[in-house]
């Protein structure tokens, strides 16, 4: 193989690498507020909030139709300590049969990645203490999500 057709390839390579990535349009804050929870994410466009159920528990999915699916639960905090919180989260992740391994950490959580059978998938969870409650998100269950969907989802409750 000469050294224009190595040129040539890697360019292409690099080229449909390039095309193939996924910008996410990221709107203005969703707050919300109005289920209770005080949070506002900075979604993509186009998502939808669903409050799952009532009770004690507020659960809040919010989603779009692009692969963003974040489920926020809030509960009466049992303590502030938000170390102690995210210990006890990757103690209940890393009990699961589908665990592999955690990716990154963050003072307020982490991303981890899991395998289910062949199928490789990613999850995360982030907590917030504000007031007496807890504030939990982590991906929805609807689907399998990509390292940087999951990502994008920590970024935008993150920033």
């Amino acid at each position: 193989m000469n050294i224009r057709t190595v040129h040539f390839t890697l360019i292409t390579f690099l080229v449909l690498l390039a095309g193939c990535r996924q910008e996410v349009k990221m709107k203005g804050g969703f707050d919300l507020m109005k289920f209770g929870i005080p949070v506002t994410l900075q979604a993509p466009e186009g998502v939808t909030a669903t409050q799952q159920g009532k009770g004690s528990t507020v659960d809040v999915r919010v989603t779009d139709s692009k692969g963003y699916d974040i489920q926020v639960f809030m509960f009466d905090a049992t303590t502030s300590d938000l170390k102690s919180l995210v210990s006890q989260k990757k103690e209940i992740a890393a009990s699961h049969p589908d665990f592999v391994k955690i990716v990154e950490e963050y003072e307020d959580g982490f991303l981890y990645e899991k395998k289910s059978g062949a199928q490789k998938s990613h999850d995360f969870f982030l907590i917030r203490v504000s007031g007496d409650k807890e504030i939990n998100f982590q991906c929805g269950n609807g689907g399998n999500y990509s390292e940087s969907q999951v990502k994008t989802m920590i970024n935008s409750i993150r920033s």
